[in-house]
């Protein structure tokens, strides 16, 4: 029996697409935990529920901004207080030691459910560029709480080996797992389902225009730096005239602004050369139905330029503009 865990829209969608093309037995054998990192996981919970596309569908709330008191009682009892946390029924819980195999999108979530399913294998799936590199299983990447509380209390075993990591693009991974199980394209006739499932609105914007510019919060681009102190006070201004000289070269289009998830933007911004996608579909679903090979996505570096490749085998132009930020160690995740 699989357990997939996951507390991103993302890391939801590869899920699905793992059991639908049933990865290792996956189909009519597997259920999902759905942490709500955000109000509208309420939604998309009930919506998953009624596709039966897993047998149980549990939700709790999303744990990472727990204070450390409260995430260090959940790892040391999980069984007791993921029964007090879950959203819908107090008495539907996973914490029957029944699972074989765990599939999740971080150490933190396997880790929690590994406390109780000890038996149980751990695979990571596919949650962003990050997955490619060593990021994801690096120990050092942990806080220094965890690391703590790991090496002290539960003598390694909240840093469990992961046997296997699920991947679009196998052949780019730099990590430190050797099992790698390749993720197939998404099918053609899963559209209309993902659609449903992941409440798409039709938009025509990207069908007349071409650039896209892929926003990013400019005050987090100097966590992603070796060294944040190369990038100087005035980084985040830098960022908006690249982005607003990027904006005007195009002579008889605008560009779309995409924008990031947590990005705080007003939509009057730049107005002359840009028009924001007040749609916000889910990106991924966005590039299933309306990129295409003649789009260009732009970008300082993102993930989400190489969704279209990745998810679906789409070529659109790709252009990263972190190198024109003249920071000579920047740690871009690729």
């Amino acid at each position: 029996m699989h357990l997939f865990i996951c507390s991103s829209k993302y890391a939801i969608l590869n899920s699905i697409n793992t059991v639908l093309n049933n990865i290792k037995n996956s189909n009519g054998n597997a259920d999902i935990v759905i942490f709500h990192r955000t109000d509208d996981m309420k939604n998309l919970s009930e919506r998953i529920k009624e596709s039966k596309i897993f047998g149980n569908v549990y939700d709790f709330p999303f744990i990472n901004n727990m204070n450390v008191f409260s995430l260090f009682k959940l790892l040391v009892f999980p069984k007791f207080f993921l029964s007090k946390l879950t959203l819908i029924d107090k008495s539907i819980c996973p914490i029957e030691n029944h699972y074989n195999v765990l599939v999740s999108q971080s150490l933190l979530y396997a880790s929690l459910f590994r406390r109780i399913n000890k038996n149980a294998e751990v695979y990571l799936i596919e949650d962003g560029l990050s997955s490619y590199t060593s990021r994801t299983v690096d120990p050092l990447r942990r806080s220094v709480y965890f690391r703590l509380a790991n090496k002290l209390i539960f003598h390694g075993s909240l840093l469990s080996n992961v046997k296997k990591q699920l991947l679009y693009e196998p052949e780019m991974y730099s990590g430190g797992i050797e099992n790698i199980i390749k993720l197939p394209k998404h099918k053609s006739e899963n559209n209309i389902l993902c659609n449903r499932l992941f409440g798409y609105r039709d938009n025509t914007l990207y069908n007349s225009h071409k650039f896209v510019y892929l926003g990013v919060p400019l005050y987090g681009l100097k966590d992603l730096m070796l060294n944040s102190n190369d990038a100087g006070d005035d980084l985040e201004e830098k960022c908006k005239f690249i982005i607003e000289s990027a904006m005007k070269v195009p002579q008889k289009t605008k560009f779309i602004y995409r924008l990031h998830p947590i990005e705080n933007i007003d939509e009057d911004y730049n107005k002359n050369n840009c028009k924001f996608d007040i749609y916000r579909n889910m990106w991924e679903i966005e590039c299933q139905n309306t990129i295409t090979d003649n789009h260009v996505l732009v970008s300082f570096f993102s993930t989400a330029s190489f969704t279209p490749k990745m998810l679906y085998g789409k070529e659109p132009y790709v252009i990263l503009l972190y190198k024109m930020l003249g920071v000579e160690r920047f740690a871009v995740t690729i």
